[in-house]
């Protein structure tokens, strides 16, 4: 989501604080695409201060380059690779450096995304940069999964997190291509979740909550004309409420992030969607109960339709 305003951000706390993880990733691999900005960064920063030896994944080079320069300067490893996620033959290009550079992929954070702000009506007839919005945030998520999953599975363990929304859930006009992406790359992992199960394993999803980012910036005509929209309006209005909606520093998400490949309480939560923008501390607690609690009884964190 993107906000223009931040008031005082949502912070981390002490259910995922990094000192409690910090070495816990020693000797694994993980590859997190989109590290050139927004999410991305931070959690790259946090595998590494775990232990990990990150691959930063993303399209502009200087960036990704910066960044690998400041996780060598922590004491970290990592790697830069450029590329377009979604261009032919990019998940096994990242995961063949990956596996040159440093040995077989443990994690992959899919994180990587854009969006796409217009009314449908206005699109052009072939709809491609409609479409262009799932290249990036379902076709290259499900390769690069794919990609990894063999050796995963060979080794009887590993993680797949994509990064989702809370548009998933919302009815928002202008954003057809965007949530309806998060949508399909949330169920993705949630059958993935089932298809792994006794292999070692496991697939989430989470979201980051209202965090400043570059993405939904509007870039051409079409989207400029939809920041008119009055429904568009209204949504930019109710996000830009800190009553409504708290900001929430993008530390969060890369604390929780680790937490998840960390934390074996995680691991009754496979296939759900984590909602990164509350306290988990609760849900971990809940999680290490026998069958996951209420979680497991209520079916707790699973995007479905309610019927009468």
């Amino acid at each position: 989501m993107h906000q223009n305003t931040q008031p005082e951000a949502y912070q981390s706390y002490p259910a995922i604080a990094p000192e409690k993880y910090k070495g816990k990733l020693d000797g694994q691999v993980a590859i997190v695409t989109g590290t050139s900005a927004g999410t991305g960064v931070p959690i790259a920063k946090a595998l590494a201060a775990a232990g990990a030896s990150v691959v930063c994944v993303a399209r502009r080079e200087p960036a990704i380059k910066s960044l690998v320069e400041e996780i060598k300067a922590a004491g970290g490893k990592a790697i830069a690779v450029a590329e377009d996620v979604a261009s032919k033959g990019a998940a096994q290009r990242i995961v063949k450096q990956a596996e040159s550079a440093f040995g077989p992929v443990d994690i992959l954070i899919n994180n990587a995304g854009i969006s796409r702000i217009g009314p449908v009506a206005e699109e052009p007839d072939d709809v491609d940069l409609w479409w262009r919005v799932h290249e990036v945030n379902v076709r290259a998520p499900v390769a690069l999964t794919r990609a990894v999953l063999p050796g995963m599975i060979e080794r009887k363990k590993g993680y797949v997190i994509s990064i989702s929304s809370g548009v998933l859930y919302m009815a928002l006009p202008c954003m057809s291509a965007y949530s309806s992406s998060k949508a399909a790359i949330t169920k993705f992992h949630e059958a993935l979740a089932i298809e792994l199960q006794g292999t070692g394993v496991y697939s989430f999803t989470s979201t980051p909550g209202v965090v400043k980012t570059e993405l939904g910036a509007p870039t051409d005509a079409i989207n400029k004309n939809a920041m008119e929209h009055p429904g568009m309006k209204a949504f930019l209005g109710m996000m830009n409420n800190p009553n409504a909606f708290k900001p929430q520093d993008a530390d969060v998400l890369a604390n929780l992030t680790v937490a998840m490949v960390v934390d074996d309480c995680f691991k009754s939560l496979n296939g759900k969607f984590i909602n990164g923008s509350k306290d988990a501390t609760a849900i971990m607690e809940e999680a290490k109960k026998e069958g996951a609690g209420r979680i497991g009884s209520e079916d707790m964190y699973t995007v479905r339709m309610h019927q009468l």
